[in-house]
């Protein structure tokens, strides 16, 4: 049986490394695309870049299809939960959710 899936949003704030290959929208689907939790990201929105030494932080508002365990009670708590878990990710707010398992 497989974890089940829920499609959410989210407002976040990502670290993107500079030089890499390709958009922002690209590098901020990158960060998020490393978690194995996360199977699907499209970006809906850029609201500010802030250039620091090493890469960019990007504040985006991003669509997430995210596997979750079967005992989630609070989705959008999970959801935040799994995404803040993420190596680049700084800050997760304003999480909508949508089962579709």
């Amino acid at each position: 049986m497989s974890a089940p899936t829920i499609d959410a949003t989210a407002d976040l704030e990502v670290h993107v490394p500079r030089g890499d290959d390709g958009t922002l929208r690209d590098g901020v689907a990158a960060v998020l695309g490393r978690s194995a939790a996360v199977d699907r990201t499209e970006v809906v929105d850029i609201s500010g870049v802030t250039p620091t030494l090493n890469d960019l932080r990007v504040a985006a508002s991003v669509r997430l299809h995210v596997r979750v365990d079967d005992s989630v009670e609070d989705e959008r708590a999970a959801v935040r939960e799994t995404v803040a878990d993420q190596f680049g990710v700084r800050a997760v707010t304003a999480v909508e959710t949508d089962r579709s398992a």
